[in-house]
């Protein structure tokens, strides 16, 4: 017969049994017949219950303790009182796929299989509820594999309609593209037409101004009609040079994007258009051109190079006095073209060079806007260098250097 501490033994191996998956679905006398055939197992700390590759022949269920589950030195997971490993081997012998040790002093109920298989064997009741567990396992996962399917199908419409979206990105980003190709077309053609009407005017504008200036110089034999006349005249041209200068400021933003057209030009023929084009404003202001020139070539914007001389000159002629001389040198230095253009007017004092191509203006040159920032920022964008060489009473020498190109 057996004895209450025999009977509560195996009520508290039950009661473990039936918080074990494998068994949740086997009836409570079944169980008991498992609990008879458990084996309590007492377990050191640090104590090696199987390694991985061992052979499979028995489940684990712990009473007391924690053990943890672990690949070499990596912690798969901790189990403690009430969880099960191992139970796989109730039904094979496959090698084990993780090593199990004690974190602590531990008690163990230990089911062989070959128990396990004579208990079925027996008892029909035991493979029934095992079937049991196994049938809502799989009903379980017939479940998830229908989510599975449903969210497979929802992800891809979701990867379609992400794929046509993508599609249509692209079609509106070639779009832009087209877009922007067509702004950046008229953005340069816009900057063209600007940088040609500017350079136009500049020419018969500063034959006006030098006019104008003779004019001023010799005011005293005006009438006063004649001089109110000559100021219109004078703050009318003057305003319109102002208004050039900073539209030509403007586009020298533009010189670094697509402004600037680089070619093969003799800078000696450059010089001899802007000598041509000052011919009427030295011959009123009794002036002397003397121009020296060999054959150099450079690659600068012709435009651009024009522009930078003709302002160069332009103040040369504004500032000299009647009857004096001008210079232009252009000579080969080195493996630079260096041109000098020298004038005999009443010269920059040192203090104003300091400033003179920043801000030229508040030296004493307030009438004449001489655009020498604008100059000095087509010169270094076509990669030369400019200077001014000058003493008060002693002329202004401008000296301009471009890296030689080989003549063809």
């Amino acid at each position: 017969m057996e004895s209450k501490t025999d009977y509560s033994i195996h009520n508290v191996r039950i009661n473990i049994l039936k918080q074990t998956e494998i068994f949740s679905e086997t009836e409570d006398f079944v169980l008991f017949e498992i609990a008879m055939e458990l084996e309590e197992v007492n377990i050191k700390q640090g104590q090696n219950i199987f390694k991985k590759g061992e052979e499979g022949d028995a489940m684990y269920i712990i009473k007391s303790g924690s053990v943890r589950v672990h690949d070499s030195g990596h912690v798969l997971s901790r189990l403690y009182s009430g969880q099960v490993f191992g139970e796989f081997a109730l039904f094979d012998k496959e090698a084990r796929s993780a090593s199990v040790t004690a974190d602590e002093p531990s008690v163990l109920y230990r089911l062989n299989q070959e128990n396990f298989y004579r208990l079925m064997a027996e008892k029909a009741e035991v493979t029934k509820g095992i079937l049991r567990n196994v049938i809502k396992r799989i009903r379980e996962m017939n479940k998830l594999e229908s989510k599975l399917a449903k969210s497979y199908l929802k992800i891809q419409k979701q990867k379609k309609e992400i794929e046509n979206q993508h599609k249509n990105i692209l079609k509106q980003k070639a779009e832009l593209e087209n877009t922007n190709s067509k702004l950046t077309k008229l953005n340069v053609e816009n900057n063209q037409l600007i940088s040609i009407v500017s350079h136009g005017l500049r020419n018969p504008l500063t034959s006006g101004l030098s006019v104008i200036d003779l004019l001023e110089n010799y005011s005293d034999n005006l009438t006063d009609d004649q001089k109110e006349y000559v100021r219109l005249i004078s703050n009318s041209l003057r305003r319109m040079n102002s208004m050039i200068n900073q539209t030509l400021d403007i586009d020298t933003i533009q010189l670094q994007r697509s402004n600037l057209k680089p070619e093969r030009v003799n800078l000696a023929e450059i010089l001899m258009q802007v000598e041509k084009s000052f011919k009427y404003a030295l011959k009123i202001k009794k002036l002397t051109l003397e121009l020296k020139t060999d054959d150099l070539f450079v690659e600068v914007d012709h435009n651009f190079i024009f522009l930078v001389f003709d302002n160069i000159v332009s103040n040369a002629v504004k500032f000299s006095p009647p009857n004096s001389k001008i210079t232009i040198d252009l000579f080969r230095s080195g493996e630079e073209a260096r041109v000098e253009i020298s004038d005999e007017g009443p010269g920059i004092s040192q203090e104003a060079l300091q400033t003179l191509f920043d801000k030229p203006q508040i030296h004493g040159r307030q009438k004449d806007k001489t655009g020498l920032s604008i100059v000095k920022k087509y010169v270094e964008a076509m990669h030369g260098t400019i200077e001014c060489v000058s003493r008060a009473g002693q002329g202004t020498t401008f000296v301009v250097t471009f890296e030689l190109i080989h003549s063809i």
